[in-house]
Parts: structure tokens; sequence; C-alpha cells
């Protein structure tokens, strides 16, 4: 049962019945944090008033299910994954492939489907709320790498595009600019790609060609007329300093939405397991982004932005922690970009992984590796 308590009613111990969202839509504290004092204290100092709060009914039975569940520390699935987000990932996903594969045959990029993706709406509303990116993390990524990683890339730019406000024909160009920012990966060989070694030069050459290769998929096209979305394609691995490629640009020369591409491209790439790497967790990324921006290389108000609001977007996520144990995050301080989260284990110890030495985060736990765990 949920109760609406007034922030300042609130006390420590209480369980958090509903994601407490702050102002601009991002989790502050996700649903089924137990709170603190320094939790509520955090509330006190947001224009927040009111919190919904779990009281368990004492007449309700337990299910052996849920009694097995409550033991484990861990959420019933349905927490974890917003069925109607998965079916409309899983709609774009199937739209996407046939796309991809009509592409690697014939070397051009049929925009009508492209065109009524967007025209369905269904990009739009993966990149729309503060769940996008806790469910594409808690999503298991079955089947092709390159299509989970483009669609990913579109959603966390159209929420780039939403935290700075973009119009929304503006925000629908740049998400399908995420789209297709690997299209030109078609023209390569899947040996290469999916090659488990070390690349030799003439193969690593090849790989960088991929953003040249899918602008000149594009530029003949319906999108001949559409520069910025050209531009992400052509320019998502340049860096600020001139070291990416394929033309060493710098800053200035640099397209809005390639910028914010590269920093989409590179979190979630260390985010997945690849043939050839491990995948971080995303405090292991941010940490490999907070010293691209201070060093230059990636754009400092992007990618600031994008660390902030993603940590936000955490709260209430499972990581698995180097003594073995689960724990749930409750707390990251944003002002920060390398910091790490508090988190809350399933017997209900509270741990500052900041300050926690020899302690550290294995892994971001899905929602089938935390029940794998349990």
């Amino acid at each position: 049962m949920l109760k609406q308590y007034a922030v300042e009613d609130l006390k420590a111990g209480m369980v958090v019945g509903h994601p407490i969202y702050s102002e601009d839509a991002t989790v502050l504290i996700g649903e089924g944090t137990k709170l603190t004092n320094k939790l509520i204290f955090s509330l006190l100092e947001r224009p927040i008033f009111s919190v919904y709060i779990h009281e368990p009914d004492a007449a309700a039975p337990e299910t052996a299910a849920g009694s097995k569940e409550a033991e484990a520390g861990a959420p019933p699935k349905e927490y974890l994954l917003d069925e109607h987000y998965v079916c409309r990932y899983l709609d774009v996903f199937e739209e996407l492939r046939v796309l991809f594969s009509r592409a690697a045959q014939t070397g051009e990029v049929d925009m009508e489907v492209i065109g009524n993706l967007a025209a369905s709406g269904f990009l739009m509303e993966l990149c729309d709320g503060a769940k996008a990116v806790t469910q594409i993390h808690n999503m298991v990524r079955d089947g092709d790498y390159l299509l989970h990683h483009s669609i990913h890339v579109a959603i966390l730019a159209g929420l780039m595009g939403k935290w700075l406000r973009m119009p929304r024909s503006q925000r629908q160009k740049l998400i399908i600019s995420g789209l297709v920012h690997d299209v030109g990966k078609l023209r390569i060989s899947r040996d290469i790609l999916d090659k488990a070694g070390r690349l030799t030069s003439t193969e690593l050459k090849l790989v960088r060609r991929h953003a040249e290769l899918g602008y000149e998929m594009l530029r003949y096209g319906q999108l001949q007329e559409e520069n910025d979305i050209l531009m992400g394609v052509l320019q998502h691995h340049e860096r600020n300093d001139g070291s990416g490629y394929p033309q060493g640009c710098r800053a200035a020369e640099i397209n809005p939405f390639a910028r914010i591409l590269a920093i989409a491209d590179m979190y979630d790439a260390m985010a997945a397991n690849r043939v050839y790497a491990k995948k971080k967790n995303p405090f292991e990324v941010f940490g490999v982004l907070s010293d691209d921006i201070m060093n230059k290389r990636l754009d400092t108000e992007y990618g600031v932005l994008f660390i902030r609001k993603i940590c936000h977007a955490l709260n209430g996520s499972w990581l698995k922690l180097s003594n073995g144990k689960r724990a749930k995050i409750v707390y990251i301080d944003d002002s920060r970009m390398s910091a790490l989260p508090i988190v809350q284990t399933p017997d209900e110890e509270f741990i500052d992984l900041n300050h926690a030495q020899g302690l550290k985060i294995i892994a971001l736990l899905n929602s089938r590796e935390l029940h794998e765990e349990a």
C-alpha cells in the first residue's frame, strides 16, 4: 500500500514506494530505497514537497515466490523492466534489422524505413522518459551488437537533446543521426568487426573508415540536405583536440551533433560486452569520459551534463560488489564527475563506496544477471 507523506514528515527507515524525480524528470531516489537522514536532508533542499512511501499490508499473504524475492533482497522482475518500453524497443530493433540487412546488400540506406520510424513516434517514445537509461541497462542484449548499439546511441542522443531543451524537430534529427551513426560498418567484413584479437594496421585503417563510408551511403539520398545528421555520422569519432578521425578536426570544426554522439557512442560501447573487450560498469566509464573531458578531447558542456544526468538515472539500479554482495544504488553526489554511489545491501547495510577501502564495483546488473545472482 502506498501512502503520501510531506517531505518534512519523512523518517529514516521509511521505504520509497514510487521513484522520486527531480524538477527535470531524472530519478533522484529509486523505488524500494530505504530512506536515511542524509537522503531526507537532500530532499528538503530541493523543490519536492511530498513522497509516496510503501507501507506493507499486514493482512496480505506472502507467496513463496514473494518470500524468496524478499529474502534475496532483489525487486520483482517487473520493477526492472517496463513491458511497454521493451515492446517498443523490440519494434524498433526489428525495423532496424530489416533496414541494415538491406543496406548491407545494396550499399544504400532506405530512408523510408527511417521516416516511418520517426513518424510512428516509437523512437521519440524510447527517448522520452526518466526510465530510458535504466531500461536499456536492464534489458539483455540478445542478438546483433551493432543493432543494439545503434538504438542505444540514438536513445542517449535523444535524452541529451531533451536535457539541452532542443526543439522537437531538432531532437528527432539528432536521434536519427544516432541511429545511423555506425551504418558504414555494414560495408566492412564481419570477420574484422568481430575479431577477438588485435587488429592489424590494415584492418584498423579499414575500421576507421566506417564514419566516411556511412557518410557516403547517406549523402546522396534523402538526407543530402540534412547537414547536421550527416556531420553527426561523419564526425562522431573526431575529438576537440584534433586527435580523432577521419579528418582530425578540432573543436570549432566539429558539428554539435557529432560532439553529442561522440559521448553517447563511447559510453554505450564501453558499457557493453564486445568480442574484444569486457564491459565496464558505468562508473568506470564515467572515469574514462571525465579524463577525456579534463584533457579537452570531449566537449565539456555536453560531457558534464551527460555524466550528471546518467548518474541520476542510475539511482535504484543494482550492482555486484567485489565482496560478492549485491547492492542497490540509493544516492550519487552529482557535483563530482568521478563520484561513486552510496549503496544499500539486502541486509540493509549502507555503504559509501567513495570511502570503502578495498571495495569495488564489479558490474551493473541487468535483469537477467540480478535474478541469476539471487
